[in-house]
């Protein structure tokens, strides 16, 4: 799917000399182009969860967060809970903590029922909601400070419903893999003061179903920075999950079912009093699955971001490749939240880890390959460690959704 080359030829479709490598994406005659589409940007930008133009957080936040937490950290010196030493390693460990999140991406995965698809979002996610639409769909929404943003999968039933009302649509956009697709800028929703643009598309896999992708910013108007998120970075990202059956097979470890690429044979079974673990090897490949009694039964998410300041950054985790860059997303599979963070180093060693948490385990990941020694790329690996489901997944959305209703 090229579905940003769709957006470049928006722009010229009223021409005559549209590219001939754009002419099979096309609007329909008399549809406007979608705002924002930047050819500067990659069609594949969203790939990159530290795609950096995307942001909404200003340079001051991040240095107000620095300061706040150095002031903290001096302050527990003066009262000795802390050597001078520790407070040093503490300050620089949280330099490259913030500066990792302040870039980090959320994934969006909705594959319970019928529904199979993803979206990848250039936000820092703090909250989320799923919500059945009244059997006639899924909805997977997620806040962070600035933004609210979602994907919603829903059957025919609901195609002139909520943000799918035609009389709302601004343009249509057409490209190889779907029957139909339309955006839209909705300028007033949830009381006037949070606008949003969406985009939604119907599978050719999927003729049954509409999926959309939403992003708004908390009391701001529609901007042309909103308009070149989504038309640049969201709306590519949009896809549907079939190509995973066949690079992957998925594995149930009693609550948690994973994937590993196809190919890959379990080779050693480790199992003590606290501590599991599950070894799968592979040409050029080896995974690695590991868990212990949950400890801890705060927010995964501040849980997640903990272990990668006092245990990647603080105590320089021994697994990190050395200085190869590091990128993070948040992943959301059907509401319920994990933490990817990617090492990728093209024609060498990479490393993909998880961090996972259900409400009994606390699950680790990791995923180290040599680029280009087996049939998969690093995206095809990437996606296979995104996808994640649990058995008891309704009742740990219940316990989020209650948390946020209160």
């Amino acid at each position: 799917m090229k579905l940003k080359s769709t957006l470049l030829s928006l722009a010229v479709a009223v021409a005559f000399t549209m590219p001939i490598d754009a002419a099979q994406y096309t609007v329909p005659e008399g549809q406007p182009p979608v705002p924002g589409a930047d050819s500067s940007i990659p069609d594949n930008a969203y790939q990159n969860y530290r795609y950096d133009k995307t942001r909404n957080i200003t340079t001051a936040d991040h240095i107000k967060k620095i300061e706040e937490y150095n002031k903290r950290i001096d302050g527990e010196v003066l009262e000795k809970k802390g050597t001078a030493e520790q407070a040093e390693q503490l300050k620089k460990a949280y330099a490259k903590y913030l500066e990792l999140i302040t870039h980090e991406s959320t994934v969006i995965l909705l594959h319970e029922g019928d529904y199979k698809a993803k979206v990848t979002l250039p936000i820092s996610v703090v909250e989320s909601y799923f919500v059945d639409l009244d059997k006639k769909g899924k909805g997977s929404y997620v806040f962070d400070r600035h933004a609210i943003a979602g994907l919603v999968g829903a059957n025919e039933q609901v195609e002139d419903s909520g943000f799918n009302k035609k009389a709302q649509r601004q343009g249509e956009f057409m490209y190889p893999g779907i029957s139909k697709g339309y955006w839209g800028i909705r300028e007033q929703y949830a009381n006037g003061n949070l606008p949003v643009m969406y985009a939604a598309v119907t599978f050719d896999k999927y003729p049954n179903q509409t999926y959309m992708a939403f992003l708004g910013n908390k009391n701001q108007p529609v901007t042309k920075k909103l308009e070149s998120t989504m038309a640049n970075f969201v709306i590519p990202s949009i896809q549907p999950l079939e190509n995973l059956d066949n690079t992957s097979d998925t594995i149930t470890w009693d609550n948690l079912t994973y994937r590993v690429p196809k190919g890959m044979t379990l080779d050693i079974v480790d199992k003590s009093d606290d501590f599991q673990g599950r070894v799968y090897v592979g040409d050029g490949m080896k995974l690695v699955v590991a868990r212990s009694s949950l400890v801890d039964k705060g927010e995964p998410i501040q849980l997640y971001t903990q272990t990668v300041l006092n245990h990647f950054f603080y105590k320089k985790n021994p697994t990190l490749l050395k200085d190869i860059p590091l990128q993070v997303a948040l992943v959301w599979n059907n509401g319920v939240p994990s933490y990817l963070l990617d090492q990728y180093n093209p024609g060498k060693k990479s490393r993909i880890y998880q961090l996972i948490k259900d409400d009994k385990y606390e699950y680790y990941m990791f995923l180290t390959y040599e680029d280009g020694k087996n049939k998969y790329s690093h995206i095809e690996l990437r996606n296979i460690m995104e996808y994640l489901d649990f058995g008891n997944v309704k009742q740990i959305r219940q316990a989020r959704n209650k948390r946020l209703k209160k």
